[in-house]
């Protein structure tokens, strides 16, 4: 039977349809990245008090497209932030697997953290305390911390342990004490504008004596799991 023309301008519109749809979605993938990369740069620059307009000229993009895409300024910011402590503790991960013994393993942790990376883990700290006061941005930060602590445990169990160091706690637990000491490190230097324990050695230091790592083990070499 043949169509008739409505049948036929009701498939010619489907079709046409989809080409649309997906050049739509593409568009929106590339818009909302582009939001995500000018909020990363100028968070880390300005903190969270960056004006969102600035933040959609750098974009090329609208306000109401954050409100779309992420809900508000405030659900951006704490995007970016998980983003960043993230990778900033995949860098550290990374720079760490290379070292030789516990001491050279957990100083590159450290200054990984606390010096090339140490704005990712301030973002993510503000993004901790704003959360604290918005409760509908607590899950996004629980599960940064539980990626942030897994992989601590797996860290701890698959390299220290292994020296044969007998943990204080489970190992669940040093991994938050370890992460607990390095964001009070960050949140005392930026409380102070640096001006307290402004070394990064001094700040190795005071992570070591958190965790309480025998210097027997400090020295022992790094047996990674196989």
């Amino acid at each position: 039977m043949p169509y008739n023309n409505v049948e036929i301008n009701a498939e010619v519109t489907v079709a046409m349809q989809v080409p649309a749809q997906r050049a739509s979605r593409a568009s929106g993938r590339q818009t909302r990245s582009a939001l995500l990369h000018a909020a990363t740069e100028l968070f880390a620059s300005d903190g969270d008090a960056v004006p969102l307009s600035r933040i959609c000229l750098h974009a090329g993009a609208h306000p109401n497209q954050v409100t779309y895409y992420f809900g508000s300024k405030e659900a951006l910011f704490v995007e970016v932030a998980c983003a960043a402590v993230l990778r900033a503790g995949r860098h550290a991960e990374e720079t760490a697997a290379g070292a030789s013994t516990v001491r050279a393993y957990t100083h590159a942790l450290v200054t990984t953290l606390l010096g090339v990376e140490a704005e990712g883990v301030r973002l993510f700290v503000e993004a901790m305390l704003l959360a604290g006061r918005r409760p509908e941005h607590q899950p996004a930060i629980d599960a940064a911390l539980a990626t942030l602590y897994g992989a601590g445990e797996r860290a701890l169990m698959g390299t220290l342990v292994r020296t044969g160091w007998k943990l204080r706690a489970d190992a669940a637990i040093e991994a938050r004490a370890f992460w607990s000491a390095v964001f009070g490190i960050v949140v005392q230097k930026h409380a102070t504008a640096g001006a307290i324990g402004t070394s990064l050695e001094d700040a190795v230091t005071v992570v070591f004596t958190s965790l309480q790592i025998p210097e027997s083990v400090l020295d022992a070499p790094v047996v990674a799991s196989t």
